[in-house]
């Protein structure tokens, strides 16, 4: 009997052991961006940067894990659309400034992303995103070829550390001035050089006629 007993206990814990998936099985996205893909390009970690609401820069790593073939990544935020170009087996880190080398690849120290090699950095801004700090926004990513994908991304101030230098620059608004009128016209009741207030100019010839005396 007590073997019985023992059985049914062993089977019981067996069979929640099955049906519960082990813990480690179970991958926890631990970035503050989000992940989606579309088609052959894989984004990773994509959020928004804005201390304004109003422009926003749009960070992230993009993978073409396509072997051959050049893919123009379309972004689009509110209606306005950037694009960045991901060479074939190549990721780029769109956090990084457009000057700036890649770094991290296969030939330097010989980390990957996906396996592909680092690419060129990008910066892609939008003037007009409407990206309220704290909110989620609505990205659009789509190529030429593949079905797009939309993503709820979330928007970050540059409050964080390892923000602190991503967050766009407002652009300034210039102002129109009307040119001054000092000094170019006459003001008042002005006169010509060489007369007098209320006198009217004479030529020299004319006036009272001398007398010979």
């Amino acid at each position: 009997m007590s073997v019985a007993v023992a059985a049914t206990i062993a089977l019981g814990a067996t069979g929640c052991e099955f049906m519960s998936p082990a813990q480690t099985t179970e991958i926890k996205q631990i970035t503050d961006g989000v992940d989606v893909t579309t088609g052959k390009i894989a984004v990773r970690n994509a959020l928004l940067i804005s201390d304004d609401g109003d422009g926003a820069r749009f960070i992230g790593t993009l993978v073409n894990t396509a072997e051959k073939g050049d893919i123009t990544l379309s972004i689009e935020v509110g209606g306005d659309t950037q694009t960045v170009d991901v060479p074939a087996n190549t990721h780029v880190d769109l956090a990084m400034a457009s000057d700036t080398q890649p770094t991290g690849g296969t030939e330097d120290q010989g980390t990957q992303t996906q396996g592909t090699k680092a690419g060129t950095g990008n910066e892609v801004v939008f003037d007009s995103a409407d990206a309220k700090p704290g909110s989620l926004v609505k990205v659009y990513f789509s190529y030429s070829g593949a079905e797009g994908v939309s993503a709820s991304v979330p928007v970050l101030t540059s409050a964080q550390e390892e923000y602190q230098t991503l967050a766009p620059t407002p652009t300034p608004t210039s102002t129109s001035t009307s040119p001054s009128n000092s000094g170019t016209q006459p003001t008042g009741d002005a006169t010509a050089p060489g007369t007098q207030p209320g006198d009217s100019a004479t030529d020299s010839s004319s006036g009272d006629a001398g007398t010979n005396g």
